[in-house]
């Protein structure tokens, strides 16, 4: 039978967005170069939104941040040939290697604050004023963004999520209980710094939360608003969930899962576009609730303990960072490494990741083509239509069907800013 040959000219141009949008991100950069209307197409934000909603449980990034040192990635996954039925493979997962991270770390301590969309908010203390930084480690770009007034370095809170009433990014600066024990002239106040005006501004008094943050929690960005672990007033020891509402600024608590052992809630993050949390791990399983709404919590996996001899003592070591596209979950275990656990097999194996180094904290992110830059493009830019690619040549056509079935790999292209 005759090879099926395809060329540019039989393709609808309506087809080409729906091809590249199955790409990789590494692949997508290259393509940037292939003529100005790919260009443009490829950095259309239509375009860019339809290639993270395809792609956003598809592909995902490990990032495992170091405090002084560089960051390691996991993934994300690859896809992998059709294997046994009691087989699960998770190809991207079995090394990490050091991500290339930009030129104002060089081994200072830093906190990664929080993601959304791909984008790490990353707070940086320099030895003087120190840095607030948006990355995409995707496409290696970065921006700095202003300091807020009185900035105190990796000891503030901060968090970061999309808007979709104004289509923007949002950093939220929350009162930081550091800060709050350490300077005596703190003042916990909360601002807001809409990425596309690039400057702060004052959240009202009365709209403050009567709650200080943890410095080192990173914010949860899950259904429209950012959450925190807080400290109940009336008990330092409970725990409760609060949560910003990123369109109408506002503070509120939400209620935690219910828990017939009566135990705090421990661990707070997003699993399946979700608000997820875990409660104190006393126990030899793990409930991981998930809820939409802030109010209806439904249980969406029990996690096994592994084996061993302390595996009932151990409490709050054990993290769900994502789910793969054979249905097993990936742990990070605290001090210990890397699991996993598929539901149809109600088994949890160790995953042997190589060149594993201590980390401090699991980011977990879309693999992404939002730029940092995007919201300071004039919005009659940022709402342009996508264009017509200009007609490349068979044999790209060829490479690029390729890519859609193999996902081939290709070094990533320098930041087209410069």
């Amino acid at each position: 039978m005759a090879a099926l040959t395809i060329t540019a000219s039989e393709l609808p141009e309506d087809i080409i967005p729906d091809i590249l949008k199955r790409l990789p991100v590494k692949s997508l950069v290259r393509f940037r170069c292939v003529c100005k209307s790919w260009h443009s197409l490829i950095t259309t934000p239509n375009f860019i939104n339809m290639h993270l909603h395809f792609n956003q449980s598809a592909r995902t990034l490990i990032i495992l941040a170091r405090y002084c040192g560089t960051l390691l990635s996991l993934g994300p996954e690859q896809p992998s040939s059709p294997t046994n039925f009691n087989t699960i493979i998770i190809n991207g997962f079995e090394e990490a290697v050091e991500l290339a991270f930009f030129d104002l770390v060089k081994s200072l301590p830093y906190y990664v604050k929080g993601h959304c969309n791909g984008l790490v908010c990353v707070v940086i203390n320099d030895g003087g004023d120190g840095a607030l930084v948006l990355w995409n480690p995707s496409i290696r770009q970065y921006k700095r963004l202003p300091l807020p007034t009185n900035f105190r370095s990796t000891r503030e809170v901060f968090g970061l999520g999309f808007d979709a009433t104004i289509g923007d990014y949002k950093v939220v600066r929350a009162p930081s209980s550091y800060c709050q024990m350490k300077f005596r002239d703190y003042h916990p106040q909360v601002e807001v710094l809409t990425i596309g005006s690039n400057t702060w501004r004052k959240i009202p008094d009365r709209d403050t939360p009567p709650f200080c943050i943890e410095h080192f929690f990173q914010a949860t960005n899950a259904n429209g608003g950012l959450y925190w672990l807080v400290a109940a007033n009336d008990d330092a020891f409970r725990c409760e969930i609060l949560r910003f509402d990123l369109a109408k600024e506002k503070f509120k608590v939400v209620p935690s899962p219910p828990d017939r052992f009566h135990r705090n809630v421990s661990w707070l993050g997003p699993l399946k576009e979700s608000l997820c949390a875990i409660h104190s791990q006393r126990l030899s399983f793990v409930d991981v609730w998930m809820t939409k709404d802030d109010e209806t919590w439904t249980k969406l996996i029990t996690i096994p303990r592994m084996p061993g001899p302390e595996s009932y003592v151990r409490r709050s070591d054990y993290v769900p960072l994502c789910f793969t596209n054979s249905g097993a979950v990936v742990i990070g275990i605290k001090g210990e490494g890397f699991a996993t656990y598929h539901p149809r097999e109600n088994n949890i194996r160790k995953l042997a990741v190589q060149g594993v180094e201590h980390w401090l904290q699991e980011i977990v992110c879309a693999e992404s083509l939002v730029s940092p830059y995007a919201a300071d493009e004039p919005a009659a830019a940022r709402q342009q239509q996508m264009r017509s690619a200009r007609t490349p040549s068979r044999n790209l056509w060829q490479l690029i069907l390729n890519g859609v079935a193999n996902y081939f790999s290709c070094s990533s292209g320098a930041d087209p800013r410069h």
